[in-house]
């Protein structure tokens, strides 16, 4: 991996052996779509989203939404998709996979909606429990946000614009490793997200002979999601004396990190993550300065920054999954233009190509994509997110992580970011 330092404090060296290789090209179908296929739909592109309006990932959607907007706004400025505008049709609530009963009306609400795409869901468990019955429909998901492992290549009829928890675990602990920490502990929930993460971050630490104090595979030490109280897990952490700390969670870490202020840790020795890398403006001045997080995808800042906040000024509160949210979008549009149809079917036969898993001219704008389909030549599509071509697994055959500093507002800055 190698980082790229906005600032000259960071200047991360760092990422020795922390590379992934994602091997592997989308294999893709020709314009036409798939042979046999059913005759394609050439109305307007109808999409949806599937993101959590309430539950415990509601922290983390304005930055998806302000992007789904963005992206409609470029593509339908740009002439839309077969010279149409793009159609947003359905925006249902994915909720927590605690309570079934609202994903299940939601998924209800999208089949009777029709779209060809839906954006979602951003919780890996939300997405396992949607994608039936969504597949079944004839319904493409494409998640900016689902890092669990296992879901590479699961489906046709899914996708995702971000990396899995392979490629964030091992950066994080290239970060706590570059900052000099051997004695580590990690607070990570108890699903398929905070496990995944933390084996990757454990197995990076160990290779580089550092110790992962409290916290490690096997233990039993992890938290269940939606606790709200910390104390004894704090205090067995602080027991163990470590030199940094990993939290892995989603709303979680706002009981979490008072709690470990309140024990006398020291928070400039933090470490966040994607489910909980946003603003704390409920805590004291200054109380995170100094701690780091990181983000699957390019930081979010300068233009792309005021465009989503413009788009829609909730993404003031957090950006992150913005970058993947309008890639995904942009992608499908793409497909779509590309394989003339706006049904699913055209869409996921020209989904690999229009990323670039065949090669073609690279372009970074809907509109610059579009003029050289119109010219009838071959794209690859080099999204705000930074990630590489779709894989045969249906996800980024690179990756970039972010990397975020507290200030004294408790507001994460980018730094930084690390290409993998």
């Amino acid at each position: 991996m190698r980082f790229h330092a906005h600032t000259a404090a960071i200047g991360l060296a760092l990422l020795t052996g922390a590379a992934l290789a994602l091997s592997g090209c989308a294999t893709t179908g020709d314009d036409d779509g798939s042979p046999g296929s059913a005759e394609k739909d050439t109305g307007p592109l109808r999409i949806g989203t599937l993101l959590p309006q309430s539950g415990t990932l509601a922290h983390l959607i304005y930055g998806p939404q302000a992007a789904v907007k963005l992206a409609m706004e470029d593509i339908n400025n740009a002439g839309g998709v077969l010279g149409q505008d793009i159609e947003l049709v359905i925006e249902a609530n994915e909720f927590d996979t605690t309570d079934p009963t609202i994903i299940n009306k939601s998924v209800d609400d999208i089949i009777a909606a029709a779209p060809s795409f839906v954006l979602g869901a951003m919780g890996t468990g939300n997405t396992n429990a949607a994608m039936p019955r969504l597949s079944e429909a004839g319904i493409l998901m494409g998640s900016p946000s689902n890092t669990g492992v296992a879901l590479s290549g699961i489906s046709d009829s899914y996708f995702r614009t971000i990396a899995s928890d392979i490629i964030q675990g091992r950066a994080l602990a290239n970060l706590v490793l570059h900052d000099g920490h051997t004695s580590v502990a990690i607070l990570a929930q108890n699903n398929d997200y905070g496990t995944g993460l933390r084996d990757n971050f454990q197995e990076t630490l160990e290779a580089a002979g550092a110790e992962l104090v409290y916290g490690a595979e096997g233990n039993s030490e992890e938290f269940q999601e939606s606790q709200t109280a910390f104390a004894p897990e704090v205090a067995a952490v602080l027991a163990q004396n470590p030199e940094a700390l990993a939290i892995v969670s989603y709303e979680e870490a706002m009981q979490i990190i008072p709690e470990l202020a309140a024990q006398g840790f020291d928070l400039s020795k933090l470490y966040l993550v994607d489910g909980n890398t946003i603003p704390y403006p409920e805590f004291d001045a200054g109380l995170l300065e100094g701690a780091q997080g990181t983000t699957p995808g390019r930081a979010t800042e300068g233009e792309f920054l005021d465009a989503l906040v413009a788009a829609d000024s909730s993404a003031t509160q957090s950006t992150n999954f913005a970058p993947e949210a309008y890639d995904a979008v942009v992608l499908v549009s793409l497909a779509a233009q590309k394989g003339g149809g706006t049904d699913t079917e055209t869409i996921i036969a020209n989904l690999g190509a229009v990323s670039g898993a065949d090669g073609g001219e690279t372009c970074d704008t809907y509109s610059d994509c579009l003029a050289l389909l119109n010219d009838g030549q071959s794209i690859h599509y080099q999204g705000r997110a930074g990630g590489g071509p779709l894989t045969d697994g249906n996800e980024p055959s690179s990756a970039l992580i972010g990397i975020y500093r507290y200030d004294d507002t408790n507001t994460p800055q980018a730094v930084g970011e690390i290409e993998g």
